[in-house]
């Protein structure tokens, strides 16, 4: 747990909490109204786009969490830069980044369920995945530092993940690539089954994904003005989800179309968000956002561990039983999005941020 808030920017802040909101209950507040308007095209769009594509396509929803890995990508690079200009070891480091993965993996084992270490044990998880594709981002990035090698390293990362998945075996769910590895490598349940969403193959991708929000966050520390920053945020956005459409994207295998997508995304939306709130608002609008990606890891292991639904029916049980149907769903899912947020508040006022 640490009390500094030294040497975050109000942009990522914003962006993480953005995401981490989606992750925690806001994706089941916006299902929820869209359930509400299901005659109108909004309201379904709106249900649409706030549920995950069964298998190949792209909506909404499919990006949230891997754009909190982006994000968490560009946020390693300003982390790194303060702890070498410490003058920390890279030796230091390294220790510091893989300790936090194994803590990560492990919390990862208890937002999943039980810890009953049997077949009937998920072992992959989102926090796992966080956590070591994060430790091999930071490590490429100290072993390597050059950014071409850094650019090359994620586009061998992806070009490799491409050929496993393209000739060793096909795009569905039973015969995909990632499904054969998961087979071999992930011991107990598999969240789908015959593959995980959070396996190894998909570690690969997202350290890919993670390095190139690493290389994205470069721009901040350059010389380039914001417009330029801006421009090139926006351009080599719009160039990536473009490069994304040539080929297969299916979140749940992480396909190398998929990451290029998100990338693509997470850059465009840096384009908006970094002049919106590092230079004209450091803490207008964008606060209620920083207030969840202060402690954003913190809030989803806390609602997952704990007996949130439980908490929230004490609290505001006699004005949920107000409502029924969608309207119910709304409230109820409203009132967990609120809580969490509030919970968040307060540790951001006593000025807490939780760090792993």
């Amino acid at each position: 747990m640490s009390k500094s808030t030294e040497g975050r920017l109000t942009s990522l802040d914003a962006l993480k909490g953005l995401t981490m909101l989606f992750i925690i209950g806001l994706d089941g507040v916006l299902r929820s109204a869209g359930a509400m308007a299901a005659g109108t095209s909004w309201g379904r769009t709106l249900r649409q786009e706030m549920g995950h594509v069964p298998w190949e396509g792209l909506h909404v929803y499919d990006l949230i969490f891997p754009l909190f890995v982006f994000f968490s990508g560009m946020a390693m690079n300003l982390s790194l830069r303060r702890r070498m200009s410490e003058s920390q070891s890279v030796l230091r480091i390294s220790l510091h980044v893989w300790i936090r993965a194994g803590i990560l993996v492990f919390l990862g084992f208890m937002v999943n369920g039980t810890l009953s270490w049997d077949s009937g044990m998920r072992y992959a998880s989102v926090l796992g995945l966080i956590g070591i594709s994060g430790a091999l981002c930071s490590t490429l990035a100290m072993t390597l530092r050059n950014t071409r090698a850094l650019a090359i390293t994620a586009t061998l990362l992806l070009l490799s993940v491409w050929l496993a998945q393209h000739f060793g075996g096909d795009y569905t769910p039973g015969n995909s690539v990632n499904a054969k590895i998961d087979a071999m490598l992930c011991p107990g349940k598999l969240y789908y089954g015959s593959f995980d969403p959070e396996g190894p193959l998909c570690v690969v991708s997202a350290t890919a994904l993670a390095l190139l929000g690493y290389l994205s966050a470069r721009l901040l520390s350059s010389t380039f003005g914001t417009l330029k920053r801006v421009l090139i945020w926006g351009i080599g956005g719009g160039t990536l989800i473009f490069l994304s459409s040539f080929g297969v994207i299916i979140k749940n295998i992480w396909t190398p179309a998929f990451v290029l997508a998100t990338a693509g995304w997470g850059c465009v939306l840096m384009a908006i968000f970094h002049p919106c709130c590092d230079i004209l608002s450091r803490n207008g609008w964008c606060y209620p956002l920083r207030v969840v990606g202060y402690n954003a890891l913190f809030i989803y292991v806390f609602t997952h561990v704990t007996d949130f639904n439980t908490l929230i029916t004490r609290l505001f049980g006699g004005i949920l039983n107000n409502f029924s149907g969608a309207s119910y769903a709304l409230a109820w899912n409203t009132a967990y999005l609120l809580l969490a947020w509030l919970l968040c508040l307060y540790l951001k006022k006593r000025n807490i941020c939780f760090r792993i």
